[in-house]
């Protein structure tokens, strides 16, 4: 039994060691080192505790005055000619394994290194690259399981050894050649399928699939992540099955599979009807009118309610798979929805007047607009929130709750106001006549901004030290901030080339000191009339 137990050890230790090895994984290589150590001090315990089982058994028999030679030929009467054959056929066969095992593992090794050298040869990514050696380095493990594998089987076939033994064995490699198979098949779909996309690239460039394959682009690591979990639920499912406590968790494994293969396909229904959507209904240029914009901002309305249903329908169909029947979910969703808008009342008057907002035409995608303190240019408008992207490049996210007193910069027309301060000291007809050949050459170096010629409007104000002349000028939609720079511009080049001031504050400093005038004489005290001297007295 000692025997038996010091076998069990060595081989475990030994198999486990090197199985952890070949799967390549770098964690798990010092506990399996750890693991051999601690078995190996056991097998060495064991082989002394047989040795001194061993001195005891022929001290007892000593003392006792027993002969042990009826118990030995006892023993060698049981050995049998078919025994021994039958052990000679078992060694036999154990070399021819071994024998195959490393033929076979050599021809596999030449193979991998054509492959290798083939696959070098791809023009391939970093990433993609990565992925590639990572597949090489574990290939030559995964051969070296299966071949162990088939070998152990055929072994165990043949020669019939005990349940425990078959079952440690066999199970030892089989989960070893699960986690190995699972780590090397992960690294090929990540490698073969950023080979596949590079290749549609190729072929899709400046063609009408392009759009296509921006959306397998966005699509692909979404699919690499999803195909990974599957493997490796695979695995765990497999792995699971071979223990007979752990057999009521294996059915899981299917399920958890049906659920994400049913998010990625929605994620895939999703992204294709909003590239249909987009391109049966949606427009895009520099220059949108009104009827245009509203029709792009619908199209975005209706490409996330159709990402809301698809979501919704997979949802109910994962509930189905789960074992709950959402047919009563469904019979209560509008009372549970009666409750929570009561109880949520903000959330739906957001909604309603996001609404109001679409369908009575306040704003729309790419309109410039003013909300209380908030400036810039609407980048999305859902039912329940507005994003607004101001010119400093922050983005502003409002509840429609809070949009109110709406000021639209993008309808119709609006005024591009300058206003030009002008020194005293320059002549007022000459700055007139320059701020009006100023006006004449807007509209031609605007590019179509301008609707009309801006409008010198006099003077607006008068300060301390310089008067301000205004000018306006009707302008496009949105274009009020370029044509307002052009003009200052344009009266800047104009007021240096005419010899105009432009005022700034000045100040005048003495130097030395200054001696104050001296003070005046009090004039000479006229003397009192006599008459009036005497009356004062």
């Amino acid at each position: 039994m000692l025997l038996v137990l010091w076998a069990v050890l060595v081989a475990s230790s030994a198999l486990l060691y090197q199985g952890i090895r070949l799967m390549g994984v770098k964690a798990l290589e010092q506990m399996a080192d750890a693991l051999r150590k601690r078995a190996r001090l056991s097998a060495a315990l064991l082989s002394f505790v047989v040795v001194i089982a061993g001195i005891a058994v022929l001290g007892f028999s000593l003392w006792a005055k027993k002969d042990l030679d009826p118990y030995f030929k006892a023993l060698l009467a049981g050995v049998t000619v078919e025994g021994l054959a039958a052990l000679g056929r078992g060694a036999g066969l154990l070399v021819l394994l071994l024998t195959a095992f490393l033929v076979l593992e050599r021809a596999a090794r030449r193979l991998l290194v054509r492959i290798e050298r083939r696959v070098n040869e791809w023009q391939l990514s970093p990433e993609h690259r990565a992925h590639a050696q990572r597949a090489m380095e574990q290939g030559p493990g995964f051969i070296k399981l299966v071949l162990a594998y088939i070998a152990v089987s055929v072994a165990i076939t043949s020669l019939q050894p005990p349940a425990a033994f078959d079952w440690l064995v066999g199970t030892t490699i089989f989960v070893l050649l699960s986690i190995n198979g699972g780590r090397l098949a992960v690294s090929l779909l990540h490698l073969m399928s950023g080979r596949l996309v590079e290749s549609w690239r190729a072929k899709s460039t400046a063609t009408k699939y392009e759009e296509y394959f921006l959306v397998l682009t966005r699509l692909l690591p979404v699919g690499q992540r999803s195909l990974e979990a599957i493997v490796y639920i695979s695995v765990a499912t497999l792995i699971i099955r071979r223990f007979q406590g752990l057999e009521p968790f294996a059915p899981y494994g299917p399920v958890l599979i049906r659920v994400i293969a049913l998010f990625f396909a929605a994620s895939v229904v999703v992204e294709f009807v909003r590239l249909l959507i987009a391109r049966a209904f949606k427009m895009d240029g520099p220059d949108l009118d009104d009827k245009t914009r509203r029709r792009n901002t619908f199209v975005a309305l209706i490409q996330r309610a159709s990402t809301y249903l698809v979501y919704f329908l997979v949802g109910m169909m994962v509930l189905s798979d789960l074992g709950v029947d959402p047919t009563p979910i469904l019979a209560g969703a509008g009372i549970v929805g009666l409750t929570v808008g009561l109880g949520s009342q903000a959330i739906v008057t957001d909604m309603v007047n996001g609404i109001f907002l679409l369908f009575e035409d306040q704003i729309l995608n790419g309109d410039y607009i003013r909300i209380n303190d908030t400036e810039g240019v609407v980048e999305e408008i859902t039912p329940r929130i507005t994003r607004i992207r101001d010119r400093f490049g922050r983005l502003h996210i409002l509840r429609n709750g809070e949009v109110k007193n709406v000021i639209n910069y993008s309808r119709g027309w609006t005024l591009a106001v300058v206003d030009m301060a002008v020194a005293y000291e320059c002549d007022l007809k000459k700055v007139l006549n320059v701020i009006g050949q100023v006006c004449e050459q807007v509209p031609m170096l605007s590019a179509g901004k301008v609707s009309e010629m801006p409008k010198l409007l006099g003077i607006e104000s008068m300060d301390e030290s310089w008067m301000t002349i205004r000018i306006e000028a009707k302008v496009q939609p949105g274009t009020h901030f370029d044509v307002k720079r052009l003009l200052n511009r344009l009266l800047f080049d104009a007021f240096n080339a005419n010899g105009l001031e432009l005022p700034y504050p000045k100040s005048v400093q003495y130097e030395g000191t200054t001696s104050l005038p001296a003070t005046a004489a009090a004039p000479p005290e006229e003397e009192e009339p006599p008459a009036l001297a005497a009356s004062n007295r």
